[in-house]
């Protein structure tokens, strides 16, 4: 029979419930800061970056010219498999329409993606864009 000395159990002792609690918020605290902090801080930093804009008109700029430079590429060889080539006049005038064709849409990409990634940056922040708000306003 045992000797009923309790003291040379080794008894867990569990923990409270507000215990318990505590550890698993400070917990799910740890996993936010690990998890999302960085993603916050990376949004912001792109909120708050002023250079953003230029640069996404740069990228724009560029994929136009990207663009462009395929087309020449492929009304080349459409000239080319049908076995044929423009005059001199011809050549100016397709050059002179490709020019005004390439400046328009650049001037264009460029002012689209000025404004949305302006408005991005707005939105990040949780603010209208000055042009909605002044429309809302009157």
């Amino acid at each position: 029979m045992p000797s009923g000395n309790l003291s040379a159990l080794s008894v867990a002792k569990k923990p409270s419930a507000a215990q318990t609690y505590a550890a698993l918020t400070r917990q799910q605290w740890a996993d936010y800061v690990a998890t999302y902090v960085p993603i916050e801080n990376k949004m912001i930093e792109f909120a708050t970056d002023s250079t953003q804009p230029a640069k996404a008109m740069a990228a724009a700029s560029e994929n136009v010219s990207d663009a462009f430079a395929m087309q020449e590429g492929d009304f080349q060889r459409r000239l080319q498999g049908l076995g044929t080539t423009l005059t001199a006049d011809e050549q100016a005038a397709q050059t002179r329409a490709a020019g005004l064709s390439k400046s328009l849409a650049d001037v264009q990409a460029q002012n689209i993606a000025g404004t949305q990634t302006r408005e991005l940056q707005y939105g990040l922040m949780g603010a209208a864009p000055p042009n909605i708000a002044a429309k809302a306003g009157g």
